[in-house]
């Protein structure tokens, strides 16, 4: 594992050549499972000023493979998977910032299975037994006593459930800067193919930066209140109180790039399914760069690795962000 990490970073510090910008690095665990729950990412407890905009275009690449069997249940999730974001944030006041945001998913067969395949042979990785399906070739299905959660299909893009937050700034304490942050998800997405749940979930996080120039760490706990999921078919058991933290650290290698480290953590949603990558909490690392091309206008850059067999494979993200 530390291998497979640090391999992560050399390649982080090959794609990235001289040189601030504003983290953290905005990615979200792509877990498809999750997909129909309200779950935390990382933010920044800096607010937007006053009657600012800003866009943001996002794109995330990610690999799943679950084949697993429990007592009564099953969970085959063999896919890639393509996530687009749009983003907006307003600053209303000096102290609250409005944000929207509208995730779009594409599931598919993807192209890379023989090259993990080599990959996890090569460095004694696990494989989770992807040798033994078809490769490429697109699977996802939830089953509780035979019956289906829901019927995903591969290709088109859909929409998933949209999430609505405030961020209200608090009193800064010392060196710290700090904000309280609260989130609504919108039943917006199709239940039916598990890209929703038909419920009104929501929670809070505590967002806080502290500077030692050139580093800033933040930490970010989280709270989240899930409402019960409707299914396509069988009933899910789920927990009602998720927990969240989030830690990263951000190096400013200059005045237009900055390198990130950071890891995001979660209780899992699933309760007692029998199912270890459903029952597991979520622990992804990410590591990645901001580059600032103008101070309107930058460009993210993440890879995410799975440390605990409740998040993709991996996940490259980009983001393209703009501010008016």
């Amino acid at each position: 594992m530390m291998l497979r990490i640090s391999l992560s970073g050399m390649m982080i510090l090959c794609l990235t050549t001289a040189a601030w910008a504003e983290g953290p690095l905005h990615v979200r665990n792509q877990f498809p499972p999750h997909l129909m729950f309200l779950t935390p990412a990382p933010e920044s407890p800096r607010l937007l000023p006053r009657k600012s905009l800003r866009i943001s275009l996002s794109s995330d690449y990610a690999a799943v493979f679950v084949n697993e069997t429990s007592e009564n249940r099953t969970a085959l999730i063999d896919m890639e998977m393509t996530v687009l974001d749009f983003s907006l944030e307003y600053g209303l006041t000096e102290y609250l910032t409005l944000s929207a945001d509208m995730p779009w998913v594409s599931m598919n067969g993807g192209f890379t299975d023989g090259f993990l395949e080599d990959y996890h042979k090569t460095f004694g990785f696990p494989n989770y037994g992807r040798e033994t399906r078809p490769k490429n070739e697109f699977a996802y299905s939830l089953k509780k006593n035979g019956a289906e959660l829901f019927h995903a299909t591969s290709g088109g893009l859909h929409l998933t459930d949209m999430r609505l937050s405030a961020k209200v700034s608090l009193p800064d304490a010392g060196q710290i800067i700090s904000a309280l942050s609260y989130t609504l998800k919108l039943p917006t997405g199709d239940y039916g193919q598990g890209f929703g749940s038909r419920g009104f979930d929501h929670g809070f996080s505590l967002l806080s930066e502290r500077q030692f120039a050139p580093f800033t760490f933040r930490l970010n706990p989280s709270v989240i209140f899930l409402s019960e999921p409707e299914t396509a078919g069988a009933d899910i058991s789920f927990n009602h109180t998720m927990f969240g933290l989030f830690a990263g650290g951000e190096y400013a290698f200059g005045k237009s790039l900055s390198l990130l480290a950071q890891v995001n953590y979660y209780t899992a949603p699933f309760e007692d399914t029998g199912i270890e990558p459903l029952d597991t909490d979520s622990l992804e690392l990410a590591l990645g760069f901001i580059y600032e091309f103008t101070r309107s206008t930058s460009l993210e850059f993440a890879f995410c690795e799975d440390l605990s067999h409740a998040a993709p494979d991996f996940n490259l993200h980009l983001s393209l962000k703009i501010k008016m």
